[in-house]
């Protein structure tokens, strides 16, 4: 049994693992952030004066933080999907309690992998994935009521996630997840969220039957607005004020207007500003034409699923939407009907 505030050694103080790592700060008495491996040296040093690291905790790569052996109670692991197997496995012998980004990984095998690295390390630790929608009060509610049986035995599941046309465009046109080949494709990096919910919420069913199809059917350059002409980036195209992926709204005047959080900050060693978010879209991946990317992973899925117990579920995933992964949900009971918006059912 721990005492005290449960250490954290935090594996990747991105996006992801900054959030993590934030709920240390607002209940300190609960955890502490001790150890950090993080490869940029201003996100680094930012992250260290937050949370008042000792620099003999203080890393530029993870495997320097796992030489130095446990080095707190439990570690959260926030890099890109594709090193989640090196790291776990390299973790797991050390002792710690481990929480995993979502994917798991992004091959059946990795996850096999992981599965038995865990296992092979014993011990009575806790070994637990991202698929932070199961502990959202809204979700613990809803699986509380279809739990009761209240409404009776649920009989089928339609539910879809709108990603929102710029997140899209952010993510998985011009960003990490943009490639299967360097992450993998988009069902999983995005929804494997929503996947694991409609297990969560059927179970002890399981899936027995599954068809899904999905295209690339927008950002590609056979889409490309004519107004657009020959440019490839944003900053240099005529069609600029028009175009609703346009990089100089999503990111550059926002940053003007002092807004410096999400997608913005995503783009700079440290605090967003005019001239590094400039500087950023003349010459990095987030400022390219979402027409003109190298992008391949699709921008629409539907997912059909049949349990064990005879239930079905369909689940949409689409990046076209006003709303940003506002889920959308109606789960249909032999005795009644639920219909839920991530807030409210």
């Amino acid at each position: 049994m721990v005492q005290g505030p449960i250490t954290l050694a935090i594996i990747g103080a991105g996006n992801r693992g900054q959030l993590y790592a934030s709920f240390a700060l607002k209940h300190p008495s609960l955890c502490k952030v001790v150890a950090v491996a993080e490869p940029r040296p201003r996100t680094r040093s930012l992250f260290v004066s937050a949370h008042d690291i000792p620099p003999s905790n203080v890393f530029a790569h993870w495997k320097e933080l796992v030489a130095g052996g446990k080095l707190a109670d439990a570690v959260i692991i926030a890099v890109q999907d594709r090193y989640h197997t090196e790291v776990v496995k390299a973790c797991a012998p050390l002792g710690y309690h481990i929480l995993c980004e979502k994917p798991l990984a992004t091959s059946a095998e990795d996850c096999i992998a992981i599965a038995n690295a865990i296992k092979e390390a014993a011990g009575d630790r806790v070994f637990a994935i991202g698929h932070v929608l199961r502990y959202s009060p809204y979700n613990k509610a809803i699986v509380k009521l279809i739990r009761s049986r209240e409404l009776g035995k649920p009989i089928n599941i339609v539910h879809v996630e709108p990603i929102g046309y710029f997140h899209f465009a952010h993510s998985y046109v011009r960003g990490n997840w943009s490639r299967e080949d360097t992450s993998s494709f988009s069902l999983l990096t995005k929804s494997c969220h929503d996947i694991d919910i409609l297990c969560h919420y059927f179970y002890s069913a399981t899936p027995v039957k599954v068809s899904s199809f999905g295209n690339l059917s927008h950002f590609r350059k056979s889409a490309k607005p004519e107004e657009a002409q020959s440019a490839t980036r944003c900053l240099e195209c005529p069609y600029e004020r028009e175009c609703a992926y346009s990089a100089k709204k999503i990111y550059l005047e926002p940053v003007e207007k002092g807004h410096v959080g999400w997608p913005a900050h995503v783009l700079t060693d440290g605090p967003p500003d005019i001239e590094n978010i400039t500087e950023a879209l003349k010459n990095g991946p987030y400022g390219q034409c979402v027409y003109e990317s190298s992008n391949d992973v699709v921008d629409n899925q539907v997912v059909n699923i049949e349990f064990s117990d005879g239930s079905t579920a369909s689940f949409t995933m689409v990046a076209f939407t006003e709303a940003i992964c506002e889920r959308q949900t109606r789960i249909h009971f032999n005795n009644g009907e639920l219909i839920g918006d991530m807030n409210t059912f």
